[in-house]
């Protein structure tokens, strides 16, 4: 009787640590499929005396949010974008105001957990809009690194 009890005892402890574990991954599989991502959020570089912000959200890999430049004896240009996320870079049109012109322009930011990293390369004009001429040789080592808030 004594062993019978002691099976049953184990059976349940099993029983439960089974379905904590089950609603453990289903917890997991919700954030990780809740469409938002770790790289939503704010991103920001200060230094001498430049500024450069980044308002991010991520929803399924479609990005939007909200730039501004404020860099030192330049013009200041702030404005939104909208674009998508593939491997870790966030490729975006952005619709800015600088000296109360409107413009628009391609920019590109590699992630990570932490960073934002501002992507260089060459461009061209198409239909008014500066976009890059080869999105896939941007040079991310240059630029300016935001760092995530």
């Amino acid at each position: 009787m004594r062993k019978l009890l002691y099976c049953i005892g184990i059976s349940v402890f099993f029983a439960a640590c089974v379905k904590k574990a089950e609603n453990k991954e289903a917890e997991i599989s919700a954030v990780t499929h809740s469409g938002k991502t770790s790289h939503s959020g704010m991103y920001i570089y200060e230094q001498n005396g430049d500024t450069v912000t980044l308002n991010l959200t991520v929803n399924d890999g479609k990005a939007n949010g909200e730039l501004l430049y404020a860099l030192k004896e330049k013009d200041r240009n702030s404005g939104t974008f909208t674009g998508e996320i593939k491997d870790d870079v966030l490729l975006a049109d952005y619709m800015f105001r600088s000296e109360g012109v409107l413009s628009e322009r391609q920019v590109a930011f590699k992630l990570t957990d932490t960073t934002a990293m501002e992507g260089y390369g060459e461009v061209q004009e198409t239909n008014g809009k500066m976009e890059f001429q080869d999105s896939g040789k941007l040079e991310y080592d240059t630029g300016l690194v935001l760092k995530k808030k």
